[in-house]
């Protein structure tokens, strides 16, 4: 027996933290008023996980999803 997968699908705020499902209305952030994004600016592809930092198809960075500060220092240290 096959098993269907069905991803959710997600928007997400380029500026900060806020995403809602792809379903919801909403066209603009609630918290800081830019325009959510649906798919990766890289590829098109659906966003279909709302943590991610980088897109799972082409691997690209999402707008305003930024690496955490301390991971960020650990990368400097050779």
């Amino acid at each position: 027996m096959k098993k269907e997968v069905t991803d959710q699908k997600y928007k997400i705020c380029p500026n900060c933290s806020f995403f809602c499902s792809i379903s919801e209305s909403d066209e603009y952030c609630s918290l800081c008023g830019a325009k959510l994004i649906d798919i990766c600016l890289n590829c098109g592809e659906s966003i279909t996980n709302p943590y991610a930092q980088f897109c799972k198809y082409c691997g690209a960075q999402y707008p305003g999803r930024k690496k955490d500060e301390k991971e960020s220092k650990r990368e400097m240290k050779f």
